[in-house]
């Protein structure tokens, strides 16, 4: 089993306040019950009310996205800015029933004139012809899979995937990289914690269990199996192979649940929410509990 050092940092904070579009990288982030703040607080539906992602619509990676004190400010290719304000009043006439991975999550659709800008800049996804663009409610909390429950944890998520958090580290993607020819950066991956370390091993994240983050706790529940948005470009939008290639050396099973397969590169974490918690770029990584074996069935030749 790997050994651990003890000098392990967070080099890098990402929050994603708009599902799929470019992240925000900080010094310090507010963690809230459904992770970093903001994070995937708004998301795109397309006309069947399902969420829209880089997997559908890879130019959503040209949405850039800046953070204010009360709003956020979109901005891409051809498009005027766009304001949106990040206290929004509950409207139930505005709420929505949305599915991410087939999961059933409520939201409220911000404006049409935030609809209108996403359905000019994005191309049309298959027959679906617009995007509406919904905020969290807070009083809908959303909860993630039973399986992954953990009774001191906070358990919520916003408009993510499936997790609260997701958990790089940079020796990981340095062996990924050295069996690429063009190496690619983190942001392929769209973590929310990026940790390093010196003696740190590639993919000794996959034994940890129960880890503290500065002044936060959380357990990492399971290895991260990737779709398609590790190969798009997230300056261009442009899709590729080179990344799912590369990591056919990393195919295997979640050894939770072996319906659960892929190819897995980082881990997912579910964070015990405590009021007032705040993250910070340099804080320690600390590993208080890991697993003899992995928790990724690597089952590739």
């Amino acid at each position: 089993m790997p050994v651990v050092t003890t000098a392990l940092r967070v080099v890098d904070l990402v929050t994603y306040p708009v599902k799929s579009c470019a992240g925000v990288h900080l010094s310090q982030a507010r963690v809230t019950a459904r992770g970093l703040q903001l994070d995937r607080d708004f998301m795109l539906i397309d006309d069947d009310d399902d969420f829209v992602s880089q997997r559908k619509v890879s130019e959503l990676a040209l949405v850039g996205v800046t953070v204010s004190q009360d709003s956020i400010t979109l901005t891409a290719p051809g498009m005027d800015d766009m304001r949106v304000p990040l206290h929004i009043e509950p409207d139930d006439s505005k709420l929505v029933v949305a599915t991410v991975h087939g999961r059933a999550v409520t939201g409220q659709v911000v404006s049409e004139q935030l609809n209108e800008w996403f359905t000019s800049f994005l191309p049309p996804y298959k027959q679906s012809r617009s995007f509406r663009f919904l905020h969290v409610r807070e009083d809908a909390p959303r909860y993630i899979k039973d399986r992954y429950h953990v009774e001191q944890a906070s358990n919520q998520v916003g408009f993510a995937d499936g997790n609260s958090m997701l958990l790089a580290t940079e020796p990981s993607l340095r062996r990924l990289n050295s069996e690429m020819e063009v190496p690619v950066p983190m942001n392929r991956f769209r973590p929310n914690i990026v940790v390093d370390g010196p003696d740190l091993e590639p993919y000794d994240e996959d034994f940890w269990t129960d880890i503290e983050i500065g002044p936060m706790r959380a357990f990492v529940v399971k290895g991260c199996d990737r779709c398609v948005i590790p190969d798009t470009d997230q300056t261009t939008a442009v899709v590729g192979k080179e990344v799912r290639k590369a990591l056919r050396t990393r195919r295997g099973a979640n050894a939770y649940d072996e319906t659960n397969t892929g190819v897995f590169f980082a881990q997912n974490l579910n964070h015990v929410y405590v009021p007032g918690t705040v993250v910070s770029v340099g804080d320690p990584v600390v590993v208080l509990a890991r697993n003899s074996q992995p928790n990724v069935v690597i089952t590739a030749r």
